[in-house]
């Protein structure tokens, strides 16, 4: 093999190897461009939601359950006021079809519902569990 064919394949081999590198990197560059993009866009997305007061909104909401789990049982004890619950119907066949019993009863104090208990629990979690982290 002559020192031209050499000095030829060598040019090739070296310059193809070069186009692979520097068209790696511009790949690499791209993508972290497109990835700077993204980040921006979520930046911003993040920003806007915060100034869209759902703050209050889940201030609001912590306060109707608080609300609902300590100040109502006291205030509707004092001034007597009934509840008013259905009753479960009957299980079976006439109980799907919404004819076994039923009906509506009467209770004194108010009734704190399991899903304002699991609020409370949720709430109280939330705010514990993040006062531990700083």
């Amino acid at each position: 093999m002559s020192m031209e064919l050499i000095a030829m394949l060598g040019g090739g081999l070296s310059g193809f190897v070069m186009k692979m590198l520097a068209a790696q990197a511009q790949s690499q560059t791209r993508l972290l461009e497109m990835q700077l993009a993204k980040q921006k866009a979520a930046d911003e997305s993040a920003q806007l939601a915060s100034q869209r007061g759902g703050v209050w909104v889940r201030r609001l909401f912590v306060l109707f359950v608080l609300f609902a789990v300590i100040l109502a049982p006291f205030i509707l004890s004092l001034l007597n006021t009934p509840v008013t619950i259905e009753k479960e119907a009957s299980k079976g066949l006439l109980g799907l079809l919404g004819l076994g019993g039923g009906g509506w009863s009467s209770l004194e104090g108010f009734v704190i519902l399991p899903e304002v208990r699991q609020s409370m629990l949720a709430i109280v979690g939330f705010y514990f569990g993040s006062s531990q982290v700083k």
